[in-house]
C-alpha cells in the first residue's frame, strides 16, 4: 500500500516504522511479542497478556497497555534473535486469516468502543472483514492461477485445429460452423485441465511425466465422452489428437511464463536451487541425504568449514569467513548452517551479510529435518529427510477417493448379494459414510495410538493387514503397518485388499 510508495514516511509508514534506522535505539509504541524484556514493575502495574486475543495481537494489545500504565517501550536492535514468522499457522488457511484480521477487531472494541461512535467500529470491523477475505481470497486464487492459464491456452490451440483442419482438409473454414464448438472444446479443455491435476502437474515439484501422463489421460476420457455425444455435437477425432499433440507447445510455454512471473528470471522448468553447508564432515553428510530426498529441487554446492583459518581439508570449498565470496562465485541460492558447529550469533550474522537474496536455515539436531525462513514475512520452510508419504500427494488422494466411489457404485449394483449377508444392516451405512466422505473403504489400522503423526484420511471400514491378527501385533508393529501404508500408498494394493477383505464382509 502506501507505505511501500513512502518507506521514509512518519504518515504512510508509521505501522512498519520504516522512518526509523533499525539499528538505532528508539522509542516505539509497540514491539514484537516474540522477544520482549519488562521489568517486573511494568507487569505488576500492568497485568498479563489478555486472552481474548490467540495467537495475535497479544503484544500490540499488551505494548499499548504498557504504554497506558506511564511506561515507556523502546527498540533496542543490539540484541537479536531468529524468529521463523508464521510457523504456529497456516498462512494459507481460513482460520489463520480469521485470527489475525479477528485479533485487529478485539483490540479495537476493547480499546477504542467507548471512545467513539459505533459507526467508527463497524467502519473498522468492514474493513479487518474486507482485507481478510482479499488476502483469503488472493492466497487461494493464486493456486488457480496456473490451471486457467492451462485451460485458456487448451481452448485456444484445440480451436486453432479446427480451424486449419476445416480450412485445409475439407477446404471449408466454416465446415464445423453448426457444431456448438464453444462449449465443446471448453469442457474439452476442463477435462484436460483435470487430468493435468490428477496427474499431480500442478505439484510444486512436476515433472514432464507427469504433465504428458496427464494430457493423454485427458484425451482417453475426451475420446470416451466422444464416443457417447450425439452426432450434432461431434467435430472430428482427429481434431482431438492432433491437438493432444500440439497442447504440449502451450504448455511448455505457459510454464514458462508462469516461472518468469513467480521468480522474475529465466525458468524453463523448476529452479535448482544451489546450496551450501556449513559444519563438519558428519553434519555436511546429514544435510546432503536430506537435500538428495527433499521435495524441493536442490543442489548441494559443497561444504563450508565452520571455523576461521585455512587449516581444513580439501572436502570443504573455504572456511566461514570466505563465506560471502563463495556464496558469489558459486552462485548459491540457499545456505544451510550446523548448530552443532557454528555458533547462533555467528548464523544471525552471516544471516544479515547474506542478505535476502540467499535463504539461510538451520540443520536441526533431531536428523531428519532442515528449518529456516529467509523472509520476514514467509512461513518457515521444513525440509525432510524421511517423511515423504504418497498419501500425502493430492493425486494419490483422488485416486483413493475415486476408488471409494467406484466400490460404492460396485456394492449398489449387487446390493442383493449384501442384502443376505450378515452385515445387511452395516453396508448402507458404509455406503453413505464414504459417500459423505466420513469413512473410506480402505484406511488405517485403528488401534495405532500415533495416527497424528500420519497424513490425514477418513476412518478406514477394512484395514491393510490381512494375514495377522491385530491382538498378536505390538503398537510398533502396527504403527509401522501403517506407517509403510501411508509411505508406499498405492491405490492398486488398496484395490487387492478391499477385494481380499470385502468378500468377508459380503458372507
Amino acid at each position: 500500500g502506501l507505505s511501500r510508495l513512502f518507506p521514509g514516511s512518519k504518515v504512510f509508514n508509521g505501522y512498519n516504522l520504516g522512518y526509523l534506522d533499525e539499528n538505532e535505539i528508539n522509542e516505539v509504541d509497540v514491539l514484537c511479542g516474540a522477544f520482549m524484556f519488562i521489568r517486573r514493575e511494568a507487569i505488576e502495574k500492568t497485568g498479563l497478556l489478555d486472552e481474548a486475543f490467540f495467537m495475535y495481537g497479544e503484544d500490540i494489545d499488551y505494548s499499548y497497555r504498557i504504554q497506558q500504565a506511564g511506561f515507556k517501550i523502546i527498540y533496542f536492535p543490539e540484541s537479536t534473535i531468529i524468529h521463523f514468522k508464521g510457523e504456529s499457522t497456516k498462512k494459507s488457511s481460513l482460520k489463520y486469516h480469521k485470527v489475525f484480521y479477528m485479533a485487529m477487531a478485539i483490540f479495537a472494541r476493547k480499546h477504542f468502543g467507548r471512545k467513539f461512535f459505533n459507526p467508527f467500529l463497524w467502519l473498522i470491523n468492514a474493513s479487518i472483514i474486507f482485507i481478510g477475505m482479499f488476502h483469503f481470497g488472493r492466497n487461494k486464487l493464486a493456486g488457480l492461477i496456473l490451471p486457467l492459464m492451462d485451460f485458456s491456452g487448451f481452448y485456444f490451440t484445440i480451436r486453432l485445429v479446427e480451424y486449419l483442419w476445416a480450412r485445409y482438409f475439407f477446404h471449408n473454414a466454416d465446415y464445423y460452423s453448426e457444431v456448438p464448438s464453444a462449449w465443446i472444446y471448453s469442457v474439452y479443455s476442463l477435462i484436460w485441465v483435470s487430468g493435468l491435476a490428477m496427474s499431480g502437474a500442478y505439484q510444486n515439484r512436476s515433472h514432464f511425466i507427469r504433465f504428458a501422463s496427464g494430457v493423454l489421460a485427458g484425451t482417453m476420457a475426451i475420446l470416451v465422452m466422444y464416443a457417447l455425444l450425439d452426432n450434432s455435437l461431434r467435430s472430428s477425432r482427429a481434431i482431438i489428437l492432433i491437438s493432444t499433440i500440439f497442447l504440449f507447445l502451450p504448455g511448455f510455454l505457459i510454464r514458462l511464463m508462469y516461472h518468469l512471473m513467480q521468480n522474475g528470471r529465466k525458468a524453463g522448468g523448476d529452479m535448482v536451487q544451489r546450496v551450501l553447508v556449513v559444519g563438519k564432515q558428519e553434519e555436511v553428510e546429514r544435510a546432503k541425504a536430506i537435500i538428495a530426498s527433499s521435495r524441493e529441487k536442490l543442489e548441494f554446492t559443497g561444504a563450508i568449514f565452520p571455523q576461521k583459518g585455512s587449516d581444513f581439508s580439501t572436502y570443504y570449498l573455504q572456511s566461514i569467513e570466505k563465506l560471502d565470496e563463495m556464496v558469489r562465485i558459486n552462485k548459491v541460492d540457499q545456505v544451510f548452517f550446523s548448530p552443532e558447529d557454528v555458533e547462533i550469533s555467528e548464523v544471525m550474522y552471516w544471516m544479515t551479510r547474506l542478505g535476502n537474496d540467499v535463504k539461510a536455515k538451520i540443520l536441526t539436531k533431531d536428523v531428519l529435518s532442515i528449518i529456516g525462513s529467509h523472509d520476514r514475512n514467509a512461513r518457515g520452510d521444513l525440509y525432510t529427510m524421511e517423511l515423504r508419504y504418497r498419501l500425502s500427494d493430492n493425486r494419490q488422494k483422488i485416486l483413493k477417493f475415486l476408488l471409494d466411489y467406484l466400490v460404492n457404485m460396485s456394492l449398489l449394483i449387487i446390493f442383493p448379494v449384501w442384502l443376505l449377508g450378515k452385515n445387511r444392516t452395516s453396508f448402507p451405512l458404509w455406503i453413505i459414510d464414504v459417500f459423505a466422505r466420513n469413512r473410506t473403504w480402505m484406511g488405517y489400522i485403528k488401534a495405532d495410538q500415533d495416527l497424528y503423526a500420519l497424513p490425514g484420511i477418513p476412518v478406514g471400514i477394512l484395514e491393510p493387514i490381512v494375514h495377522e491378527s491385530i491382538n498378536r501385533l505390538s503398537k510398533e508393529e502396527i504403527h509401522r503397518i501403517n506407517f509403510m501404508y501411508a509411505r508406499d500408498y498405492s491405490v492398486l494394493r488398496d484395490v487387492e485388499l478391499i477385494f481380499i477383505q470385502i468378500f468377508k464382509l459380503l458372507l
